[in-house]
C-alpha cells in the first residue's frame, strides 16, 4: 500500500466512524400530544392535568412539560407537552448508552373542584436502534391507554417513526375504561 493510499484509508475510516458514531448517539425524539377520549360528551367541562417524568423516569435527554387543557366533547382531546427525547449516549458516568430509556407521562380528568374521577399512567420505553427506525412502545399502562400517529383512536402500544423526523406521537388515554 502506498503511503498515499494509507492516508485516503485513515481518512475513510475515519468518517465511517465518525457518521456512524453520531447515528449512534442520536436519541429517538417526538413530539408528543397528551390526549383523553371519551365516548359521550361529558355532562359538564372537565379539566385533564398531565405531569410528564417522574420517579420511573430514566435516560431521557429531553422530559416536555406538564399541561392542561379542557375537555367538553366526545372523541379525542389533545394537549401538546412538547418534545420528548431518549438518550440514546452515555455521559457524566451514565450508563444511558446500555440502559433502557423510560419515561412517564400520568394524568388526572376532573370536573370542577369535586375529587378526581379518573386518574392514570403510563411508562413508555423508548429506543433509536442503529441504522433502524426511532420506536417508542407502552408498558405498564391506563387500560386502553394507545398511542397513534394523529388523533385517529388505533389499537397500537408501540410505534416505529423514521430516523431524523419527530413523530408527532399521541398518546391517548381512555379514563370511562377504566
Amino acid at each position: 500500500m502506498t503511503k498515499k493510499s494509507c492516508i485516503c484509508m485513515s481518512v475513510l475510516v475515519s468518517a465511517v466512524f465518525f457518521m456512524c458514531s453520531g447515528l449512534a448517539y442520536a436519541g429517538a425524539g417526538a413530539n408528543v400530544k397528551a390526549c383523553i377520549y371519551l365516548p359521550v360528551k361529558p355532562l359538564q367541562e372537565m379539566t385533564a392535568s398531565f405531569t410528564v417524568g417522574g420517579s420511573g423516569t430514566h435516560c431521557m435527554n429531553k422530559k416536555g412539560n406538564n399541561t392542561s387543557f379542557t375537555v367538553s366533547a366526545a372523541g379525542v382531546t389533545c394537549g401538546s407537552v412538547g418534545y420528548v427525547e431518549e438518550k440514546g449516549s452515555s455521559t457524566k458516568g451514565d450508563v444511558c448508552a446500555t440502559d433502557t430509556s423510560l419515561w412517564v407521562l400520568s394524568y388526572n380528568l376532573k370536573t370542577g373542584s369535586a375529587p378526581t374521577p379518573y386518574s392514570g399512567s403510563t411508562n413508555s420505553k423508548w429506543s433509536h436502534p442503529l441504522f433502524k427506525p426511532n420506536h417508542m412502545s407502552l408498558k405498564d399502562q391506563s387500560p386502553k391507554t394507545v398511542v397513534c400517529t394523529t388523533t385517529d383512536l388505533c389499537d397500537a402500544t408501540s410505534q416505529q417513526w423514521d430516523s431524523g423526523t419527530q413523530g408527532p406521537l399521541y398518546i391517548i388515554f381512555q379514563p370511562q375504561s377504566q
